[in-house]
Formats: C-alpha cells, sequence, structure tokens
C-alpha cells in the first residue's frame, strides 16, 4: 500500500522506511509544511559527514542528545531546542552518548521560513520554552489519534510561531576573547552531553556534575549562565521535565513513578516544577499526549 491510503496514525508508528541518518518514523504534511518524526540510528562518537541542506528546516529534539556543526558553528542540541538549517549548509554529526535520540524535522518553503527566521541568526541552535514543548509533543499526539489536516495545519503553524517567539539562541562570544569563548562553549557542550545522557546525568548534584566536566561547581555555574542566559538549575529542570514527557508519551501512566525516577522529591514536586515550566499539570498533559481521545 503507497503512502496515500495510509493514515497519518499509521505513517507515524512506521519504522521501515530506513535513511543514512536513521529510521524513519513517520510523516506528516499539512498547510503545505512536511514533518517528519525521526530516530536516530548513526552511531559514531565522531562526526560524520559533511552533508548539505536541501532545503529550510526547523529541528526539534525530543530526547538524547548529539553534536551538530552547521556551517562552522557547533553546539550540542538536546530536548530543551533544536537548530535551523537554510539550503546549502553544510552540516556534521557526532553521537557523544550513543545513538537513539528522537527529533522533529518541519520542512517549510523560504516564505513561510522567511516570515519568521529572516535575517542573519546569531546561533542556528535554539531554546524553547516549556510550553512550546508541550505544543510540539501534542501535535504529533493530535496526528498519532488521526486529527484531519486543517487542524494538524492550525496546529503546525501556531507551532512555528511558538518557536519564532521563544527561541533564545544561545551566545558564542565572552568579552571579546575567541579563546576563552571557544573554551566557555567546549564546556556548556560538555555539561549538556552529561545531562542528555539520561537520568543518570539528571541526577547528579551540583557538585557531582562539576566533577564530571573537569570544572568547580562556581565555575560551571557562571559560565553556564554567561553563554546560555538560563541558570543550570533551570535547563535542568527543563530535562527532567522533557524526560518525563517522553516517558508519558511512550505509555508510562504513573506520575509518582516518573517523579522518582527524574529525582523529583515526590509527586506534588513533579506537579509544582510542570506547572511553572509548562502552564499545565502533569495529570492533565497525561491526556493530551495520550495516543487516543
Amino acid at each position: 500500500m503507497n503512502d496515500e491510503g495510509r493514515s497519518i496514525g499509521e505513517l507515524l508508528e512506521d519504522e521501515a522506511v530506513r535513511e543514512r541518518r536513521g529510521a524513519l518514523r513517520g510523516r506528516i504534511s499539512a498547510a503545505g509544511i512536511t514533518v517528519q518524526d525521526i530516530l536516530c540510528c548513526e552511531d559514531s562518537s565522531g562526526f560524520v559527514g559533511p552533508g548539505h541542506a536541501d532545503g529550510y528546516t526547523v529541528v526539534l529534539a525530543r530526547s538524547g542528545g548529539y553534536l551538530r556543526r552547521i556551517a562552522g558553528e557547533e553546539f550540542f542540541v538536546d530536548a530543551s531546542g533544536g537548530y535551523l538549517t537554510r539550503p546549502g549548509d553544510e552540516h556534521r554529526v557526532a553521537h557523544p552518548i550513543g545513538p537513539g535520540d528522537r527529533s522533529t524535522e518541519i520542512r517549510l518553503g523560504a516564505e513561510l521560513f522567511a516570515d519568521r527566521f529572516d535575517g542573519p541568526p546569531l546561533s542556528r541552535r535554539f531554546t524553547v520554552t516549556g510550553a512550546t514543548d508541550v505544543h510540539h509533543r501534542s501535535l504529533l499526539a493530535a496526528a498519532r489519534r488521526g486529527a484531519e489536516e486543517f487542524e494538524l495545519g492550525e496546529r503546525l503553524h501556531r507551532l512555528l510561531d511558538d518557536v519564532a517567539a521563544s527561541a533564545g539562541p544561545w551566545r558564542t562570544d565572552t568579552s571579546g576573547r575567541p579563546a576563552a569563548a571557544r573554551a566557555h562553549a567546549r564546556l556548556v557542550r560538555d555539561v549538556c552531553a552529561v545531562l542528555a545522557g539520561g537520568t543518570p546525568g539528571l541526577l547528579l548534584s551540583l557538585e557531582e556534575l562539576a566533577r564530571a566536566v573537569g570544572v568547580s561547581p562556581h565555575h560551571l555555574s557562571r559560565v553556564f549562565r554567561a553563554v546560555t542566559g538560563t541558570t543550570l538549575t533551570h535547563h535542568r529542570n527543563e530535562l527532567r521535565l522533557r524526560g518525563v514527557l517522553h516517558a508519558l508519551e511512550e505509555g508510562e501512566s504513573s506520575l509518582r513513578t516518573l517523579a522518582y525516577a527524574y529525582g523529583f522529591a515526590d509527586q506534588a514536586h513533579l506537579t509544582r516544577v510542570c506547572r511553572s515550566h509548562t502552564g499545565c499539570v502533569p495529570s492533565a498533559l497525561r491526556g493530551v499526549l495520550a495516543d487516543r481521545a
């Protein structure tokens, strides 16, 4: 059966189509925009490539993490954000924490891209809010439930507007000192890789996390905020919540179990942090992200 005879929900569950960078798990096409749900199977700690972007894309990570080098800029991608590409961009990818990361690639035309992301970027990498991440995941859940194209198109445009509004590119310059900037950017990439490696990294204390990347807790906190514009605590909480949301998508239903697994004091603590970051309580999100209404 060809793609035209299959539902969007079936396409999202399709793991048979393969490409070099991973397993293409599904595709949504609506409002002139194509969305691909990608499970990456590339397993190389060193950079693979180069390749060249053949379109305008907005890529949002959902789980795991990896290194990207795009047009000479190197950064770590995790579930707190994503990156942009333009046609002709040279890109390479590395997986220092192993394969298995999940991302959503949104491919759109030049005009739609320019409406939201025109102008030279400070960084190809961006961060998004917890609320935007919920909109992203709920779009995919709606597609799995078989939502009609009109609704999916509306959700897609809302998501792109949210990404453009909340995207906060990470700064890579530090007081005009290129060597210091490179060292600080490398430190942020290293700590992001530790945190993106799963619950073991997310459960480390600040002292243990600093020791893992070979610096003092004070230096780590100061540099992370200078480079990213946010605190290490905020970023860690974002990743813990993204882990909870991904587990809910995968079928876990016990919030108490998830609170324990991701290092929250209890379910009430998870609820407070989730409400603060996303505007919603996890019990409500559990229903939003379910495969069926």
